[in-house]
């Protein structure tokens, strides 16, 4: 991969899916409850993060990408500080729509240090919701204007159903944009005819209703059968510390990764997403946005929590590599 990287600082990407407002209640446990065998938490600090969707947009902004985000929240706090989050990272709220009966999707992790005790969800979903296709009726056009790739981001909180998905996707072909979809497993085969899919073992599992043997060629048949159930351009699949594999028109290729010490693994997914949409649009080989999003997803676990990428961070990395 080549270290003179990166090729898009003039590309416009939309990033549309599930906007997540990410809690971290951080604290010590040094006792247990006297009225329950529970640990207490002594709580000292709160952090607020941007998860889902929002995630992939900062990904892409530390990339150094020009990104917009379309999605919805509720009218409530956590609305608030997720639109201060954004445009603290320089990335506008115009494309967000506020839906007056719907909470903000909200995530609060509680950790003792690094380590996690608990997750509280807080969420309505509600894919049905006229909100939402009212919101798209009005923003959706207007924010495909200029753009260089679409990502569609899910994380099953109600923003896709399989009306709106072929909506984008439509939408996406008339104008030759090409249409990146990080899936989960609920509309997982509505992605039909796109241009980069990526699931991950799981997930494509879960799809597939088996186990795939990552060592044996039922991972390659995997992929072939998916591509061509899909009928996507290219598909990505990332598997953990086993690195990742895709296939193509050229065929099935497989990466490896170096051993790190992960520190979390929560966000490396939209790290993926936000890397392999750049280099794809960005006009890169196959084995470039492998090596790319291989690398950019590895640096995220080596990070807390949903923290994005920062450009010189990778560049840095990169150069650091042996050749």
């Amino acid at each position: 991969m080549s270290a003179e990287l990166p090729l898009w600082p003039s590309l416009r990407i939309l990033v549309a899916g599930d906007l997540i407002l990410d809690t971290y209640g951080i604290g010590h446990v040094s006792r247990q409850s006297p009225e329950a065998a529970v640990e207490v938490l002594d709580l000292f600090e709160w952090q607020h993060r941007v998860g889902g969707s929002g995630n992939v947009a900062l990904n892409l902004a530390g990339l150094g990408l020009d990104v917009h985000l379309l999605a919805t929240v509720g009218q409530d706090p956590e609305a608030g500080i997720l639109r201060d989050l954004l445009q603290n990272a320089g990335i506008s709220d115009c494309y967000l729509g506020a839906l007056s009966d719907v909470p903000t999707t909200h995530k609060t992790r509680f950790l003792d240090g690094k380590r996690h005790l608990l997750r509280v969800d807080r969420e309505q979903r509600n894919p049905q919701h006229p909100g939402i296709d009212l919101h798209l009726e009005h923003g959706l056009d207007l924010a495909l204007e200029g753009c260089d790739a679409l990502v569609l981001q899910d994380y099953e909180k109600g923003f896709f159903n399989p009306e709106r998905i072929a909506r984008f996707i439509q939408k996406g072909r008339e104008r030759g944009i090409p249409i990146c979809v990080d899936p989960k497993h609920l509309h997982f085969w509505e992605f039909k005819g796109v241009d980069l899919f990526k699931p991950n073992l799981k997930e494509l599992e879960q799809a597939l209703q088996r186990k795939i043997r990552t060592e044996t060629s039922e991972l390659e048949e995997a992929c072939a059968e998916a591509r061509e159930r899909l009928s996507c351009r290219l598909l990505l699949v990332t598997m953990a510390d086993q690195g990742l594999c895709w296939m193509d028109d050229q065929g099935f290729g497989r990466l490896e990764t170096k051993p790190v010490e992960v520190v979390d693994v929560c966000g490396a997914g939209d790290s993926v997403i936000a890397a392999a949409t750049s280099a794809y649009a960005a006009g890169m080989s196959v084995q470039d946005i492998a090596a790319w999003s291989n690398l950019c997803g590895g640096l995220a676990c080596l990070k807390s929590g949903t923290q994005p990428l920062v450009l010189a961070e990778v560049l840095s990395h990169l150069n650091s590599l042996p050749t």
